[in-house]
């Protein structure tokens, strides 16, 4: 195989991937809870969230990496 029919394959298969992992990163990010008076639970529940919400940010950034990626092998297959 030519690395133009190997870009042709690799390519859409990494857009795939990134692009599914962008879509299941791309919840909102919850607010963080607050109250009156800062007690243990609701510092234990922020961090709860705040583990949850950098889940979702990595899911985004290794998806549009992914995306990127692809894209990258696009145009390398292009200009050879």
């Amino acid at each position: 195989m030519t690395y133009t029919q190997c870009s042709g394959l690799i390519s859409p298969i990494l857009g795939t991937i990134g692009t599914a992992m962008m879509f299941f990163g791309s919840y909102t990010l919850q607010p963080l809870e607050s109250g009156p008076f800062e007690n243990n639970a609701v510092t234990e529940c922020n961090n709860r969230i705040k583990v949850k919400n950098r889940r979702h940010h990595w899911w985004q950034r290794v998806g549009i990496a992914l995306l990127c990626l692809s894209f990258v092998v696009q145009i390398i297959a292009a200009l050879r």
